[in-house]
């Protein structure tokens, strides 16, 4: 085989075990904290706990039911959690840009208004109300 060949070859071997060893990674961080994130991830995390009890444990059918049921309600739980305190941290939230913005100077603060707007979009927040007001300009009749 030539040299040239032959080092195209190893080339490629390497990039192809790097890709494995990446998603193989990837996949062992989704296992252990992956599942952790968003709330929109609940369900996810639901069946994954589920999955893993009934594994785990040997579960009986009747016995998944109940888990299955007391997750669901857990869920709903931690989900009505998050909205009481979704308004308390958007006020630290406001109150810490705020506190930014007093330190900025004007160039500084529309910079800082832009990069603000896109954390929270990407994010998927719409951006406060308060944050909002303090950041637009007030105008008078």
């Amino acid at each position: 085989m030539r040299p040239r060949v032959k080092g195209g070859l190893l080339l490629l071997l390497a990039f192809v075990l790097g890709v494995a060893a990446g998603a193989s990674g990837y996949a062992v961080y989704r296992a252990r904290v992956g599942w952790w994130g968003a709330p929109q991830g609940a369900a996810r995390l639901q069946e994954f706990v589920l999955r893993r009890l009934t594994r785990e444990l040997d579960l009986r059918p009747e016995q998944r039911q109940q888990v299955e049921a007391i997750l669901r309600e857990a869920g709903d739980q931690f989900a009505r959690l998050r909205g009481e305190m979704r308004p308390r941290f958007h006020e630290i939230r406001d109150r810490t840009r705020e506190r930014i913005q007093t330190l900025l100077d004007p160039d500084q603060k529309i910079r800082f208004e832009a990069l603000m707007d896109l954390w929270d979009r990407e994010r998927g927040h719409r951006g406060s109300p308060v944050a909002k007001q303090a950041t637009t300009p007030s105008k008078s009749p």
